[in-house]
């Protein structure tokens, strides 16, 4: 394709964010091909132009994307313009209906009575007293007490990275049904138009259905004051909450201009993924002009799983020899390893104990993987910079003073001898660090410590674990406060070595990350880590995809109706692993049948024979 065409899908983007005659797009872009910076030279181009209009009528140009980081990022490449608010999908959903408290008061009105007559209809089909009729009944109990209590809720909050568990607050799902529910009625539908004349909604693919399906709305009933504009690709939609084939929901008079240079990979690697993908659209790349030839392997084991990081070794040691590159043979960190679930991260890296007690609790999923979570804050954020600053007097006493609550300045103002009171600060911050000289403390022992300080602010929700006499056994799942704290209380018995190998790991500075966590980033090195029975999941199944196991009569029907799939799903996934490589590829199978998913997939095109290896 020309370097003409490839502009092109720049060109007709930044086209259609005219004020006066706006245009709604969906561009299509696949792995590598540049999708942030055509989305923030749109931006740029489009507030040089009109930043007088927009300021002096107090409008601003929305982006919506999937991740913290994401948002950071684009805000760093914009400059920190106040003209564009980058938020994600939760932090702009709640900034659309904070206020609305009449009309969110009785949409939980009418819910809560919804759920609370389904309650009682699956109580009175229930035989006798167990566990389920019992969780129905606490449910119940607590729906019922929040529906009396809506009338003394005077202002609602939320917050997009917190627990939300306080009597007023709104939960992450109800946020999102909440703005799904009126974005697209007035009021709310004028807000929306007048506020923002511009949304562009980045990962579109994987962004909250009810949303997405609400801001579609909105473009229709606006079309002559408003421009929607989604960047995305369905082949990278990893999470199942998006719509469901997207690009089937878009209007046909949409422009839909696509980005066709992968600029990422290497050519072999661009074959690969090509291949992978033509049998779910007929979406292509190209690789640019000047990219390396590249080098894809794969390796089929029929061992089991505690082997594993020993196996893995011996291949990077492998690639190191077929690539010429030595950076394969330094270890883990020499390679970036995507693997299918966290907790084949967390048994590689020493932290599944920690992690698996917290991630069992759907509300605390995303503050936990994103590490927005207060109690995972407290040490990563607080304690960790402490312990690293630790040989360095005036390092140690910067991290100290721009964290502790002792030394803010309303405690400041507020005591007596100031002398004192440093030395109250000094005495704590080595007390804390002496707890770390000889061994490797409790994260219990840690914040019992930070208490005893006040060194640092301990979260309510560690504080009310910490002072619970520990259940014998795991509680009722639907309690979801007492399922809470039995997770904290689990998760306060855990080595702090554990947090500091977890905190690497979110923040994306270790050598391992999920398929889910990858996606819009790139490794000269990647080995991406194939073993459905370690990841123990039944969303994927690579076995089903390398036709070692047969799909199940739910898959195919799926399939044949146009729904998203176990096939799917995967399919989706192993492409999104394999398009982060830059230079080098080494897949890593774990089945059952190795030399069938050998035959296989040479059969499928996606290898050729002397690509593959039987370990």
């Amino acid at each position: 394709m020309s370097e003409a065409a490839v502009a092109d899908a720049d060109t007709i983007m930044q086209a259609c964010l005219n004020l006066k005659d706006p245009k709604s797009f969906f561009l299509y872009a696949g792995a590598g091909s540049g999708k942030t910076h055509s989305l923030v030279e749109a931006i740029r181009e489009l507030k040089n132009r009109e930043r007088e209009r927009l300021t002096f009528e107090g409008r601003r140009i929305a982006v919506i994307t999937y991740t913290n980081a994401a948002c950071d990022e684009i805000l760093r490449r914009l400059e920190f313009d106040p003209l564009v608010e980058v938020s994600t999908i939760h932090a702009f959903a709640w900034r659309l209906i904070q206020g609305f408290d009449n009309e969110i008061r009785e949409w939980l009105r009418i819910k809560l009575a919804q759920d609370i007559v389904k309650i009682e209809g699956e109580l009175a089909r229930s035989k006798g007293d167990n566990k389920t009729s019992r969780g129905n009944k606490r449910k119940l109990q607590r729906k019922t007490r929040r529906l009396v209590a809506l009338d003394d809720i005077t202002k609602f909050i939320y917050s997009p990275t917190g627990d939300n568990r306080e009597r007023q607050a709104l939960n992450h799902d109800e946020v999102i049904k909440i703005t799904a529910a009126f974005a697209s009625e007035r009021p709310l539908l004028d807000v929306i138009v007048d506020r923002y004349p511009v949304v562009l909604i980045d990962e579109s693919q994987d962004t909250h259905a009810p949303v997405m399906e609400a801001f579609l709305r909105v473009q229709q009933l606006a079309q002559t004051r408003f421009c929607l504009g989604l960047l995305g690709d369905t082949m990278q939609q990893i999470y199942g909450h998006g719509v469901t084939r997207l690009d089937k929901a878009i209007p046909g008079d949409w422009l839909k201009p696509e980005k066709v240079v992968n600029r990422r990979c290497p050519r072999r690697v661009v074959e690969l993924i090509n291949v992978i993908r033509s049998s779910a659209d007929d979406h292509q790349q190209d690789p640019k002009p000047d990219a390396i030839e590249g080098v894809v392997r794969m390796f089929c084991i029929g061992q089991s799983q505690e082997q594993a990081p020993n196996i893995e070794d011996d291949i990077a040691q492998t690639m190191a020899s077929i690539t010429h590159d030595g950076s394969w043979a330094t270890g883990p960190e020499g390679r970036k390893t995507l693997i299918l679930e966290h907790k084949m991260a967390g048994r590689r890296m020493g932290f599944e104990k920690l992690f698996a007690p917290l991630y069992a609790v759907e509300h605390l999923q995303t503050g936990l993987l994103d590490g927005t979570l207060p109690a995972l804050r407290v040490f990563s954020e607080g304690v960790l910079p402490i312990l690293a600053a630790k040989d360095d007097h005036f390092l140690l006493l910067e991290a100290v003073r721009s964290r502790s609550p002792l030394l803010s300045k309303e405690a400041m103002q507020s005591t007596g001898d100031q002398l004192a009171h440093m030395q109250r600060v000094q005495d704590a911050t080595h007390t804390l660090l002496s707890l770390f000289e000889s061994n490797d403390p409790t994260l219990s022992n840690v914040a019992a410590l930070l208490l005893q300080t006040q060194l640092l602010e301990v979260p309510e929700s560690l504080v009310g674990a910490m002072v619970l006499e520990a259940p014998s056994e795991a509680p009722d799942p639907e309690d979801t406060n007492a399922l809470t704290s039995y997770a904290y209380q689990l998760f306060l018995q855990r080595p702090f070595s554990e947090l500091a190998a977890f905190a690497s790991y979110a923040n994306g500075l270790s050598p391992y990350g999920t398929h889910q966590g990858v996606k819009g980033l790139e490794f000269p090195r990647v080995m991406v880590v194939i073993n459905d029975e370690e990841a123990g999941g039944f969303l994927f199944s690579y076995d089903k995809l390398l036709g070692v196991k047969e799909p199940t009569k739910t898959d195919r029907d799926n399939e044949r109706e146009g729904k998203d799939n176990a096939l799917a799903r995967t399919r989706r996934l192993l492409y999104v692993t394999c398009s982060r490589a830059e230079k080098s590829l080494a897949i890593v199978v774990y089945t059952p049948q190795p030399a069938l998913a050998k035959q296989n997939v040479i059969a499928a095109g996606w290898l050729k024979e002397n690509e593959i290896e039987i370990l």
